[in-house]
């Protein structure tokens, strides 16, 4: 075999327009099909960085009289829920926000929280780098406010307790590992997270998907908030129990729930279990699935592509086989000269196309949509090698095998009768033809699919958004200045006049919270419990956002 593929080397170095056509045409093919299989791999087909992904669930909470369907929990509901469903090994709750905190040199920076139950990176499987894990007594609720509750005495409170994730632990404290014991915000620091943890939820549930602080939950049961939602739920179901079981059970949960509560029962109260991994790609996974279909359809035509020119060029070459059979080669040893080429050509094609497909990935990492999971993890990995290989044998065997047999098989007596080579070229006609109606269906169904795609690029460039975007800037304000409301509505009153002043700018405005981030709006109950998150934590945050309209 060797031998045969050195000869195919020369012989294909010989001809370097139909060497370098080839191998162009099949890089192509496996630059795209190996760039969209990086992305189905690392969203679709690898597993959750989670222990045990296979049995995590997100319970989301249907409220189908006022059509919602992805809600959140209120404490209340994760409690009741925790205590009373037993397909759970275990259930963790989180909240996350962007909040400020005070640098080294005392002014304030921007930082996102993740506000956890203790049992969170257990659940998870997350790791801590430096100190230890939460535990059930970081979680448990502060005392009552009331002095009369405790004779008089004004409760003592208990200190909130925080994990830093690695990567703000390198870059606010250079890796300091002394840093443990420390306190930030008022919380005591008692670990740090191992490198690269993140949160992957669906996009619509708009969460943080790398908090640098995280503080455990203190959860006090107050039956007065059950309707004071905003918190996300993980659950790992037990071993051996289907999502089916576990979806019926919640479904019981939900009945009692509507029965013991009038405004639950009002909204027709369900809770709605899925799968996270598949949650988590929902929105991307038919986008994929269709762009994978249209890498291997030009796969497929840069094949047969590639299948025509071997024909013409055994064609062409049929007086030399026919010479070669008269001196006593075999078929076999004439379909292993043809195939050896074929590997040659689809060698070098993947070779090329996992360059190309490299930088096919960088661009797919740079534009890609804020709504693709994982989007950082894509890359060239063993499987997609794995992949890439395959593609490039399966592409070989497709281009190479019929015109190997054909090639194996010349009319020994009519080819060397022949004076000249017109003759040889027609004896193939039946196959190429086959091939180029085989293209030509290939290629009418990528045009029409690329038809329907621009056809609704076009229509939703002409969809009224119902607001002009021309010249609209905008920015988060966290951390809103003042103790008090009155203090935080001046501030807000004074940053709102110092915008107006500057010039070029039209109208100022703000809004909790910001349009079109998937947030839901806040009622008074949700704007009550997250104060008292605030309260608890010692952490006087105030997310506001500012639509700024400049005439630049």
């Amino acid at each position: 075999m060797r031998k045969d593929l050195l000869h195919a080397v020369r012989g294909l170095w010989q001809s370097p327009v139909f060497a370098l056509t080839a191998i162009l045409t099949i890089a192509l093919g496996i630059g795209a099909s190996t760039a969209i299989f990086s992305v189905a791999n690392a969203v679709l087909l690898r597993p959750l960085p989670y222990k045990a992904p296979d049995r995590l669930v997100l319970p989301w909470v249907e409220m189908r009289a006022r059509h919602i369907l992805d809600g959140t929990f209120s404490v209340e509901g994760f409690i009741d829920l925790r205590t009373g469903a037993s397909m759970f090994e275990d259930l963790g709750a989180l909240f996350t926000f962007r909040g400020a905190t005070p640098a080294e040199n005392g002014t304030l920076e921007q930082v996102s929280f993740g506000l956890v139950t203790p049992n969170f990176f257990r659940l998870l499987g997350a790791r801590v780098r430096l100190g230890r894990d939460f535990i059930d007594a970081d979680g448990l609720p502060q005392p009552p406010a009331d002095p009369a509750a405790r004779g008089g005495q004004a409760p003592q409170r208990i200190p909130a307790i925080s994990i830093l994730s690695y990567e703000y632990w390198q870059r606010r404290y250079g890796s300091d590992p002394s840093v443990v014991g420390r306190t930030i915000n008022g919380a005591l620091i008692v670990g740090v997270l191992e490198p690269n943890f993140e949160l992957l939820f669906p996009p619509s549930a708009n969460i943080e998907r790398t908090p640098e602080i995280w503080t455990a939950l203190r959860l006090a049961y107050d039956q007065s908030q059950r309707h004071s939602i905003g918190f996300h739920l993980v659950g790992r179901l037990k071993p051996g129990a289907t999502i089916e079981q576990a979806q019926s059970q919640a479904e019981r949960f939900a009945a009692e729930e509507r029965r013991i509560d009038l405004i639950e029962r009002a909204a027709d109260y369900h809770v709605r279990l899925e799968p996270m991994h598949k949650d988590l790609v929902a929105e991307v996974r038919p986008t994929i699935l269709a762009l994978m279909g249209a890498v291997i359809f030009l796969l497929l035509i840069a094949c047969v592509n590639v299948a025509n020119l071997l024909m013409v060029r055994s064609s062409l070459r049929e007086r030399e086989l026919s010479v070669r059979t008269a001196l006593g080669a075999s078929r076999w040893r004439l379909m292993r000269q043809m195939l050896a080429e074929s590997v040659v050509i689809a060698g070098c094609g993947t070779l090329v196309g996992l360059g190309l497909a490299r930088v096919g990935i960088h661009q797919l990492i740079v534009m890609g949509p804020t709504n693709l999971p994982r989007l950082g993890s894509i890359a060239i990995d063993p499987v997609v090698l794995a992949f890439s290989a395959a593609a490039g044998l399966v592409a070989a065997a497709i281009f190479g095998v019929i015109p190997a047999l054909r090639a194996s098989r010349p009319d020994v007596m009519q080819v060397l009768r022949c004076s000249g080579r017109t003759a040889s070229l027609g004896g193939g006609r039946v196959l190429r033809n086959a091939a180029v109606v085989i293209e030509v269906a290939l290629s009418f169904v990528l045009l029409i699919g690329s038809g329907l795609m621009f056809r609704s690029f076009v229509a939703l460039q002409h969809i009224d958004p119902g607001y002009d975007p021309r010249g609209v800037l905008t920015f988060l304000l966290a951390g809103g200045r003042g103790k008090t409301p009155a203090e935080r509505a001046a501030f807000a009153h004074d940053l709102q006049g110092r915008l107006a002043a500057m010039p070029g700018v039209q109208a100022v405005s703000a809004a909790v919270p910001f349009p079109w981030t998937g947030d839901s709006i806040l009622c008074a109950g949700e704007r009550k419990r997250r104060r008292q998150i605030r309260a608890n934590s010692r952490r006087p945050i105030a997310r506001r956002c500012c639509r700024v309209t400049s005439r630049r």
